[in-house]
Parts: structure tokens; C-alpha cells; sequence
């Protein structure tokens, strides 16, 4: 099969799978009000390869068949393939303004992280199995959501500890041919409008949890999979002002598993529990850097945003309008240098053949960029005004009586006429200040690790012994 056009991943989508919004079963995802956001958000995806500026970065060939596949599935085997997939996200993220599709990236991290992992544990089967896995994803072209974070319950505990068995997902029962799972796996982006999920554990196991290191791949519609889904916005038409650009954004669903039945084909881990925590690390490894390549496009826009607010309302030269200029670019151009300086020192990953940013800069660069996300909103925000939250709606400007007023009061500096204000004022609101906005600041600190499992990887990926040799050495200390 070739590259899939846009049409055809929606198609693909209309397989009966059992998702539910707002209590009720969504007969088509393509359709709902609140999922079709996330698919629309998606299909730049399959957009992307399309586009003859594009396809180069795009699209490569299968190094087996020959035929056109993304450029997602290649194998980051040279060290040269770190800096391509950082040109192909990014380019992709401002393909889609700032919004990042969300369905091959992570499950390709994912398929790394096996890989690296099926090496380390010297297990040929898995590896075939990884690879052919790949292979059958990219000559379908297919998308991919990873299912990483269990509900976890009692977070003080272990999974053998919990008081339910299922607050981590587990292997329940096997046969020769297939392993049968139950559990649940929450936070999962974009999974409802994807057509596989790939399952990882979430933690370290000890010997006696070794059920629940598992690692899967398994189509959305099989049977016995539920997902429960939330909205992440509530960005309704006729409260804001008309956008030239389509909504972006995406969805999050509670996943499970209720007696799954998985091919043992498709199992990548089964109850190797001395792995599960190699598997995590190496699929955040590779991860981690991808979120902080897709940063990069959002706070770029966020940052012009907060600027375009400061010259709507004539305050651009202001001495502390500037100095909150100063602060946003240093929060993005720090970003993008750490970025830069992970890429242009790829590591051979514990000497798999596999290569990945350097790990330590790329988790300081995203946690300098979850650390201080509050700080960057809440300064635009300053800038922004109480106009932000109490701006009338689209429903008052198109009302024949209200709009004279509207257009006397609300225009703002320069060429900004009461329209363009109003329509860059509901845009913000939109990205600072709704239910939207909550998402996102929560989403920064928890998506793609928490503060502590940052902080955790660099005192891991820190050259401590080289600093404290150093400090020996200056100090004359034979210790």
C-alpha cells in the first residue's frame, strides 16, 4: 500500500471501535464534535507526505521493498538520523501551526525503545518480532498511539500491592499462540482515532509482579477494549471570533482492557520484569527529545502571540512590556539551543546500534521548559489584559444592535480595528484562558514524564564521577 491521503486514514477510522464521549457511544469518531478536532489534527499527518515542498523530508523507501513509506518508521541507526527526524517534527509542527499530529511520532519512539530493549536483553524472537511489526505499520501507513501510564491506584505501592490487580495492566491467562490481558492505561493521546495501540509497562516490577511486564501491540477495534474519552476544550464557533485556520488539538482517553486476547506475534515483552524499566527509560530516551522538537513550534506562536497582544493594545514600548519581551524570548530561544545541542550529539544507546539526542541536555531542555511554562503564560497573560476573560462573544458582534457598539469601544492601537482585536483577544482566550489552556499547563508538567522523572534521568545521565574527580584533583584529595 502506498502513502495513505487524509480521506483514506479517516476511513480507516469507521471500524466499529467502542469509544465513548460524554457517557454515550461515538458512532463515528470522524464526526464527533469533540474527537473530530483531534482527527482533523491528525490527518496533517498524512497530509504532510503529500506535499511536494515536503516529500523529501517526508517519505523514504522501504529498505526491504523499495516502496514509498514515512519517513517515521526509518530505523535512527547512524547518527545523522537524530538531526532528521528533530528537521521532520518540527517542520511538521508548523505544518500544522504549531500543532503536532501525534500519531506516528510516539509509536515510533516506541518501536525504538523495543528495539534498544530487545538488544539489551540479547532476545532475537522479540527483535523480529519489533522489526516485522515496524514493517507491517509502515507499508500500511498506519497511525499509532502508546499506552504507557497505568492508573496505578495506590501510588505508594506496588502493583502486586494494590488492592485491585488491574490498577496496572497484567497478563491475566496464556496459551501456546496468544496472551490474554486485563488493566487500564490512562492519559493516552489520540488514541481514539488511531488505527494500533502499543502497550509498554510504565515502572520498574520485581519478580513477583513479573505479569504485569508486558509489552503489546494490538489493533483499536479488537474486541474487548473500551476507551473513555474527555473533552480537552470547549472551543464552540459561536462564541469566538471566525480563525482562517482550522481547530488543532487532541484528545485524551481512559483505555481498557477487559480480557484482551494478543497474538503472540504481536508481544514484545512477556515477563522478562528485570527489563520493564530499561523498556520505560529507553522509549522516554528516545521520546523526550520528540516533545521537546514539538515544543519548540508552540512557544514560538506563543511568544509572537503575547507580542501581537502588546501592539494591539499600544503598550509594545513600554519599559515593562519589554522587559516581559526579554523573558520570552530567552524561555524560547533556551529551548531551541538545548534542543540544538542534543542533536548535535547523538548517543549510540548503550551501544545497541541505536541512536538518540544526547539524554542528558534533551531532559534539561524539557524540563526548563515544563519548569517554567507557568511563568511564560501568566507573563503574556500581563500582557494580554483583563479583556482576555470578559471580551464580548462572536454572538454579540453579529447581533445588527450591538455591533455599532462594539466597533466604537473595542478597537484597539494602530490597525487594530474592533474586529482584528477581538479576533486576536478570542484566539487567546482560547490558548490562555479556557478549558483548553488548563489542559495545556497540565499537560506540560506531566506529559512525556513528571519534574521527577526528569530530575530522576539527569542524575542518571549526569557525569558525576567526572565532577567530583575534577574536585579531587583541584583539592589534592586522595579519597
Amino acid at each position: 500500500m502506498a502513502l495513505r491521503t487524509a480521506e483514506e486514514y479517516r476511513e480507516g477510522l469507521r471500524d466499529d471501535r467502542r469509544v465513548f464521549m460524554l457517557g454515550e457511544r461515538v458512532p463515528d469518531v470522524t464526526e464527533d464534535p469533540y474527537i473530530k478536532v483531534g482527527v482533523e489534527t491528525a490527518a496533517f499527518d498524512f497530509l504532510f507526505g503529500h506535499e511536494p515542498d515536503f516529500r523529501e523530508m517526508a517519505v523514504m523507501k522501504d529498505p526491504h521493498t523499495g516502496e514509498e513509506v514515512s519517513s517515521y518508521f526509518e530505523v535512527p541507526d547512524y547518527p545523522e538520523a537524530v538531526g532528521k527526524r528533530f528537521a521532520l517534527i518540527r517542520s511538521i509542527c508548523e505544518y500544522a501551526d504549531a500543532a503536532i499530529p501525534f500519531v506516528k511520532d510516539v509509536g515510533t519512539d516506541i518501536l525504538n525503545g523495543l528495539t534498544v530493549t530487545a538488544r539489551m536483553m540479547g532476545n532475537r524472537e522479540y527483535g523480529q518480532r519489533i522489526e516485522a511489526y515496524r514493517w507491517y505499520c509502515a507499508r500500511n501507513d498506519l497511525s499509532m498511539a502508546g499506552l504507557v501510564t497505568d492508573v496505578k491506584g495506590d501510588r505508594s505501592k506496588g502493583p502486586s500491592q494494590q488492592k485491585s490487580p488491574d490498577y496496572y495492566l497484567r497478563v491475566v491467562d496464556e496459551t501456546s499462540d496468544e496472551i490474554v490481558v486485563s488493566g487500564a492505561k490512562a492519559h493516552i493521546t489520540a488514541s481514539a482515532y488511531v488505527d494500533e495501540l502499543l502497550v509498554l509497562p510504565t515502572r520498574n516490577l520485581s519478580e513477583a509482579e513479573r505479569d504485569y511486564a508486558v509489552a503489546f501491540a494490538i489493533p483499536v477495534n479488537t474486541p474487548g477494549i473500551t476507551q473513555i474519552c474527555r473533552p480537552s476544550f470547549r472551543y464552540e464557533d459561536k462564541y469566538h471570533f471566525p480563525l482562517p485556520r482550522h481547530k488543532r488539538g487532541h484528545v485524551e482517553a481512559l483505555v481498557i482492557f477487559d480480557n484482551v486476547r494478543v497474538p503472540k506475534e504481536r508481544v514484545f515483552m512477556l515477563r522478562e520484569w528485570q527489563f520493564a524499566q530499561n523498556l520505560a527509560y529507553a522509549f522516554a530516551a528516545f521520546h523526550r527529545y520528540t516533545a521537546v522538537t514539538y515544543k519548540i513550534p508552540i512557544v514560538e506562536y506563543f511568544t509572537g502571540i503575547g507580542m501581537l497582544a502588546a501592539e494591539a493594545n499600544g503598550i509594545q514600548r513600554a519599559s515593562h512590556v519589554r522587559e516581559h519581551f526579554i523573558d520570552m524570548i530567552k524561555y524560547t530561544e533556551t529551548i531551541k539551543a538545548l534542543a540544538l545541542a542534543a542533536r548535535s550529539e547523538p548517543e549510540n544507546f548503550g551501544g545497541t546500534g541505536l541512536y538518540v539526542a544526547n539524554r542528558l541536555i534533551a531532559n534539561m531542555a524539557k524540563l526548563y521548559f515544563a519548569s517554567n511554562f507557568h511563568e511564560f503564560v501568566r507573563t503574556i497573560q500581563d500582557i494580554a489584559g483583563g479583556l482576555l476573560v470578559t471580551q464580548p462573544t462572536y454572538k454579540d458582534w453579529e447581533n445588527d444592535e450591538l455591533r455599532p457598539y462594539l466597533e466604537q469601544y473595542m478597537g484597539g492601537a494602530g490597525n487594530y480595528d474592533a474586529e482584528k482585536r477581538l479576533t486576536l483577544m478570542s484566539m487567546m482566550h482560547h490558548l490562555l484562558a479556557s478549558d483548553f489552556a488548563g489542559w495545556h499547563e497540565i499537560c506540560t508538567i506531566h506529559a512525556e514524564g513528571s519534574f521527577a522523572a526528569q530530575k530522576m534521568m539527569l542524575l542518571m545521565e549526569a557525569p558525576a564521577e567526572q565532577y567530583k574527580k575534577r574536585a579531587r584533583d583541584l583539592l589534592g584529595l586522595n579519597v
